[in-house]
């Protein structure tokens, strides 16, 4: 072939690449956008979901979050990937056997110099090799991986807690700006009356004009409440749908009535608590497996630096393409021992790198338990308070609702101003909206002081996610 046409040819084969990128129109200079993103393969959406979905309980809610959540299955796969490197570890314990079948095509030279002839072998081989002791190098693998097991399972069970917390902090908000909206609906109901009864009485000439004014003005006010509480319930369900994996553009449709949880006891002592979040908190516990995976490792590491003994045996049967040959039959059993000379420090560097982890996952779970007790601390207080405040809240709703009533039938009986009855219709929607906001508050401190102590929840879904 003629030299001058590698170059055509090489030409000819790029340039369908040439073509392709000459396609992109790319930007003339920099901080310019970029605007072909269609050019990416991109995979196909999928159709949004837009029927109802139903919740009977919260457990129920909180049940599809476990199961649907990525979050919750991944904790859940990479258990699963932990207990196969386990599986993994413990074949160590077992013999391995090896099949093989070979076939050779050789010609050698005999003693005297002349040629020999060409043979054709062909055959199967089985090969046995079994270690019989080394020092518990095989335990301790089997040891640091059986930890990081139990270290994965306290993991899980924490993500499924967060999991679980996260539902029940965004169904409390949900709750609170439901009960938002319910207390803004009544008191626009209430300034609506009060405004038809100022309507009454100015066309009998018993109001003036300012009064009207006032009322409407009092009345628009609530009503812009009212609809502010309804976008903050659209935003509190959008929040709850994203903790529970549930699509955006399916309504969400909660159908129970919410039961307090029983008051702490007031002979409850911190101390308690905090031994009780010591014992069950997951994450915790994660670190002390954590922190015993290493010291096996370390383990394992120090034995391996000693001689191990382990018994090989080969047996196999050998044919001849060759009619005159006769087949054969071979066979080997011995006795190992492999004693480790030098290695360049490796083994000696990873038993001290195993310890030093063992000691920083110590160090760790210190720290976590320090993490630990102020979390309980902090919402064992808030649950403290948040009985309080209910209290408290009750004693200023009853008392804002009796000042109300009164204030409205002086109002009507023309011995009381309407900035009076005006006054009073606040000061009870400020109670309404303090005694909603306490008892989702009450809720919410019991979520997170469960989530601190790291209690399960009542009711877990029988399957995995």
């Amino acid at each position: 072939m003629n030299p001058a046409l590698y170059p055509l040819l090489l030409i000819a084969s790029v340039w369908p690449y040439l073509a392709h990128a000459s396609a992109l129109d790319l930007p003339q200079r920099a901080g310019t956008f970029w605007l072909q993103p269609e050019r990416l393969p991109m995979a196909a959406a999928a159709a949004a979901q837009t029927d109802p979905v139903r919740f009977a309980s919260l457990a129920a809610l909180t049940e599809h979050a476990l199961r649907t959540r990525p979050d919750s299955r991944a904790a859940w796969l990479g258990i699963q990937a932990e207990a196969a490197r386990l599986d993994a570890a413990s074949a160590a314990n077992w013999p391995t056997l090896t099949g093989q079948f070979n076939f050779i095509h050789s010609r050698a030279l005999s003693s005297s110099g002349t040629s020999a002839p060409t043979l054709n072998r062909y055959g199967p081989s089985l090969g046995l090799t079994y270690a019989l002791y080394d020092f518990g190098a095989r335990a301790a693998s089997i040891d640091a991986q059986r930890y990081q097991l139990i270290a994965a399972l306290l993991n899980g069970n924490r993500a499924l807690q967060d999991t679980v917390a996260e539902v029940e902090t965004a169904y409390f908000v949900v709750l609170a700006a439901r009960a938002q909206r319910a207390a803004q609906a009544e008191q626009e109901a209430a300034l609506r009356a009060s405004f038809d009864a100022v309507e009454l009485r100015l066309r009998s000439g018993l109001a003036a004009r300012a009064d009207q004014l006032r009322a409407r003005a009092a009345l628009s006010e609530a009503t812009l409440a009212r609809q502010l509480a309804e976008r903050d319930i659209a935003k509190a369900e959008a929040m709850l749908k994203q903790a529970a994996g549930i699509e955006q553009t399916r309504p969400l449709l909660l159908d129970w009535e919410t039961t307090p949880p029983p008051a702490l006891a007031a002979a409850t002592l911190l101390a308690e608590l905090l031994a009780e979040a010591e014992q069950q908190r997951p994450d915790l516990r994660a670190l002390q497996a954590a922190a015993a995976s290493a010291r096996a490792e370390a383990e394992r590491a120090r034995a391996a630096r000693w001689p191990s003994l382990s018994l090989a045996a080969n047996t196999g049967r050998t044919y001849f393409l060759e009619d005159e040959r006769t087949p054969s039959t071979t066979y080997s059993v011995g006795v190992n021992l492999s004693v480790p000379l030098f290695d360049g420090g490796r083994l000696a560097a990873q038993a001290r790198a195993a310890e030093r982890d063992a000691e920083r996952l110590q160090a760790e779970a210190e720290s976590q338990r320090s993490q630990v007790a102020l979390a309980v601390t902090a919402a064992y207080h808030d649950v403290r308070h948040a009985q309080d405040q209910r209290e408290g809240v009750t004693v200023q709703f009853d008392s804002a609702s009796e000042s109300a009533q009164a204030a409205e039938a002086r109002y009507r009986a023309g011995v009381g101003s309407l900035l009076e009855w005006l006054t009073a219709q606040a000061d009870l929607a400020r109670a309404r909206q303090a005694q909603a906001q306490a008892d989702s508050d009450w809720l919410a401190a019991f979520s997170r002081l469960n989530h601190a102590l790291g209690r399960l929840p009542a009711i877990t879904p029988e399957s995995t996610p």
